[in-house]
């Protein structure tokens, strides 16, 4: 059976993956300023520029796809013959999966001979997207559709970030913290550590006093917590601190040795949340609960 393989662009992946895989990536919206943009995985966007917005008191919200949009995006593959194995962002974070799922079973009604397979990640942004490089890359070497998924689904929870926010700000916005610790964390320059949970939720791990402090904390959480990083990509994504990413960049190598280290742009969905100066490592461990 013919099959393609489909994701929202909060999974982050680079769009010269679109182009290498030939898969067209489900855009997720942001507003700034009164103006709809859905995010092109980087392709047109000023991603710098975007930050830069932010910084100067930009005020940026997000929203799910509603279920006409997801059908417009699904139904054109099943018409072409294909069936889908979407990989998808978090259910926690959005409503999206939601109707992703009451579209999903709509059309395999309309379609009753098309399949649509449906994974809920729990995960967003490199996390989400290192499974679905895994996915791509599997499917180019002849598995079958509920192979991947099933993989996909075995090591879901495998897949992993740690990063740092610079600002307590942009958590406090989006309901991640109070306003009280938000006020409180700003006066102590205190970095909350956090993680994706099981849950699929975005929770904290630490608090560490100074960016430099915290950063070295998720240097150091990775070389303790990473699988067989010889064999393994590491992930450093930055909200707009390049040169922070670079000097991580050579700790990673020094320290981990992983077998390549890609330094990648935090987008503007994911970055409306996070806010600029945020920095991450994405990687596969044995679980994610052996970040807490």
């Amino acid at each position: 059976m013919s099959y393609v393989i489909t994701t929202e662009s909060n999974s982050e992946i680079p769009f010269e993956w679109e182009d290498r895989y030939g898969i067209r990536v489900l855009r997720m919206p942001y507003t700034i300023e009164g103006e709809e943009i859905f995010y092109d995985l980087g392709r047109e966007t000023d991603i710098g520029a975007f930050f830069k917005r932010m910084r100067d008191g930009a005020v940026v919200t997000t929203a799910a796809r509603n279920p006409d949009e997801i059908r417009e995006y699904f139904e054109p593959h099943l018409k072409a013959g294909n069936d889908i194995l979407h990989i998808a962002f978090s259910s926690a974070l959005s409503g999206t999966f939601g109707n992703e799922k009451l579209v999903a079973a709509q059309l395999m009604e309309e379609y009753p001979e098309r399949k649509i397979i449906l994974v809920d990640t729990l995960a967003i942004s490199m996390p989400l997207g290192q499974l679905v490089k895994h996915a791509l890359d599997m499917k180019e070497s002849g598995s079958t559709m509920e192979e991947i998924a099933q993989w996909v689904e075995d090591n879901k929870m495998r897949s992993c970030a740690l990063f740092v926010v610079d600002s307590l700000e942009y958590l406090r916005r989006g309901g991640r913290v109070s306003n009280a610790s938000a006020f409180f964390g700003t006066a102590l320059q205190i970095k909350p550590v956090l993680h994706i949970s099981k849950e699929g939720k975005i929770v904290p791990v630490a608090k560490v006093k100074g960016k430099k402090k915290a950063v070295k904390y998720i240097l150091d959480k990775c070389a303790e917590t990473i699988e067989n990083p010889q064999e393994q990509t590491v992930y450093i994504l930055q909200a707009d601190c390049m040169d922070e990413a670079m000097e991580l960049k050579k700790q990673v190598e020094e320290l981990i040795k992983p077998k390549e280290v890609v330094i990648a742009p935090v987008g503007p969905v994911i970055g409306s949340h996070a806010g600029p100066g945020t920095i991450a490592l994405v990687y596969f461990t044995s679980d994610r609960d052996v970040l807490k």
